[in-house]
């Protein structure tokens, strides 16, 4: 499971510990996407995760190369748009908006909407992809939801590459049975982040 970290789903001083929780019971991965701060807090955001959360859990900067540059993350996770441009040096190396991630030796992640941007993915290379938005969701609530036979028909696409297929959006415990079978794992904001009790809202989830 993917956690996607958003501050504006839970008090303040509950932020760290459900992250923290989330570590602990059974999250691998927490993407930290505050997309709302500067560089220096994100960084600060991210060494105090860092020391509170499970040694195992990855963490992986959401589109900030520069943060991501200068803490070291486990990985970064970009758009589609902005993976293509570096993956194609449309970017100038010179600048803090550029990684080598034809040579990555961290994880990488890319968002994608729709099977054209999956084939494009393909034609380059990355650790695994996001696949959205699946179900309705509050944070997409006026576009329509991409549904079932989209991540069937992705699931097809990559079943001989080595990137993963990450499903996301409006994922709940009451729907995640319904697409186990054509995604490698789950990406989730709302339900965790938002949860009073983290190790039930997983194991809710039941992925094992």
């Amino acid at each position: 499971m993917y956690l996607i970290t958003n501050r504006h789903l839970c008090k303040y001083d509950r932020y760290i510990e459900v992250i923290k929780e989330a570590s602990y019971c059974g999250v691998k991965n927490i993407i930290l996407r505050e997309k709302d701060l500067d560089n220096n807090e994100l960084e600060n955001l991210y060494l105090k995760i860092k020391k509170n959360i499970n040694k195992d859990t990855k963490i992986i900067i959401n589109s900030n190369i520069e943060v991501f540059k200068r803490v070291d993350a486990d990985g970064i996770h970009l758009p589609f748009d902005k993976f293509i441009d570096i993956y194609d040096e449309k970017n100038k190396k010179d600048t803090n908006e550029y990684i080598d991630i034809k040579n990555f030796n961290k994880i990488l992640g890319v968002s994608t909407h729709s099977i054209k941007d999956i084939v494009e993915v393909l034609k380059r290379n990355a650790d695994y992809i996001f696949l959205s938005h699946i179900y309705e969701t509050k944070c997409k609530e006026n576009l329509k939801p991409k549904g079932i036979e989209i991540l069937k028909e992705a699931n097809s696409l990559l079943t001989n590459s080595n990137i993963k297929l990450i499903a996301l959006g409006g994922i709940t415990p009451s729907n995640v049975k319904y697409i186990v079978d054509y995604c490698d794992d789950i990406a989730v904001m709302s339900t965790i982040m938002s949860s009073k009790n983290i190790e039930k809202t997983i194991n809710e989830y039941n992925l094992d």
